[in-house]
């Protein structure tokens, strides 16, 4: 198994692989150690769980066979350029370093740009110029999109979140919005009967 990315959700994907058995799981990741976004903490775990890391590896393709099962991933090597504008040393590909790891899952873990979906756009829904939804402030109802009966929470509205419970607190928090749009009486949950 090869995870393509560094932060802490290719964290969380090699050492769940490696926990359900997986043979042999690599991280391929495409800046220097030093540059990875995931914690150093979880990247030292995952090495003494038995997580191969490839690091200046940059995807350029999932490659499969005839019957079109995953065979590998081809990668360039990098090297570290110039800052991009939020500071961060640019990966530049090294010519001729191309090579394939193989594998038969690839799971790719890298980030998370936001885009607001077609069907949403379709509806006039509102996004940001960062790709986030639009959803609530002036007099919308909290999470409420610029369409009234499209309501969203979680990543696409806040941005990446290392707590999923956020966005489970937001999609119940939605759902109150939507009761109150909809005038239902929401009451809490009863124990079952014995």
């Amino acid at each position: 198994m090869v995870v393509l990315g560094g932060g802490d959700t290719g964290m969380d994907c090699v050492r769940s692989a490696i926990r359900l058995g997986a043979g042999k799981v690599t991280c391929a990741y495409r800046r220097d150690e030093a540059s990875m976004p995931g914690s150093a903490r979880e990247v030292g775990n995952a090495r003494e769980e038995g997580v191969r890391f490839l690091f200046n590896r940059q995807p350029l393709a999932i490659e499969t066979d005839a019957d079109n099962r995953v065979t590998g991933v081809r990668v360039v090597e990098t090297t570290l350029g110039e800052p991009d504008t939020r500071g961060r040393r640019n990966a530049v590909a090294i010519e001729g370093s191309e090579s394939v790891i193989e594998a038969d899952v690839v799971v790719i873990a890298f980030g998370f740009s936001p885009e607001v979906p077609e069907w949403m756009s379709a509806l006039g829904i509102e996004g940001t110029p960062n790709g986030r939804i639009v959803a609530g402030g002036g007099d919308r109802l909290p999470y409420q999109t610029s369409h009234p009966r499209v309501f969203a929470g979680g990543d696409a509205v806040r941005g990446a979140d290392l707590m999923v419970t956020t966005a489970v607190a937001e999609g119940r928090d939605a759902a109150q919005s939507i009761a109150e749009l909809l005038a239902v009486q929401v009451q809490p949950a009863t124990p079952a009967a014995a």
